[in-house]
């Protein structure tokens, strides 16, 4: 993931998250204007999760044990097997791994992704922001 200047690697991030990232929310539950500062990524593709964490990590600067990592799966998957190849590809430990989902097989004929879909998390106001600001100046 070197092979990218810093440039590059800002305007990959700033794309990326534009097209697979979470947007700016708002806690429905609190009566005044509480946001979730919350960067998420998902991607069944391990390269662009690489990808976009190398970009977090070099552009961002972001506090590594505050990185975390979320698994979706279906019912017929090696859970165990599946975090601990998320959790090499990434370099999120196991212990930073939010609960993995598991989801029921609906229908026999759809072969789901067999290495799961991958979340990215990292709670930070002052990354968010960062990253949001970079993504206008990108998109501009």
């Amino acid at each position: 993931m070197n092979r990218f200047t810093n440039k590059e690697l800002s305007i990959i991030g700033a794309l990326l998250y534009s097209c697979e990232g979470t947007r700016l929310r708002k806690d429905k539950r609190r009566k005044n204007d509480v946001y979730y500062w919350v960067i998420e990524f998902t991607n069944s593709d391990s390269n662009l999760i690489k990808l976009f964490i190398t970009f977090l990590r070099k552009i961002i600067k972001i506090d590594e044990s505050r990185l975390k990592g979320q698994l979706f799966i279906y019912d017929d998957l090696n859970k165990k097997s599946l975090e601990k190849r998320w959790s090499r590809a990434t370099g999120i430990p196991l212990v930073n791994f939010n609960k993995t989902i598991i989801f029921k097989s609906k229908n026999m004929k759809y072969r789901p992704n067999p290495n799961g879909t991958f979340k990215i998390r990292y709670h930070s106001k002052e990354a968010f922001q960062k990253l949001d600001y970079l993504v206008n100046k990108i998109l501009k």
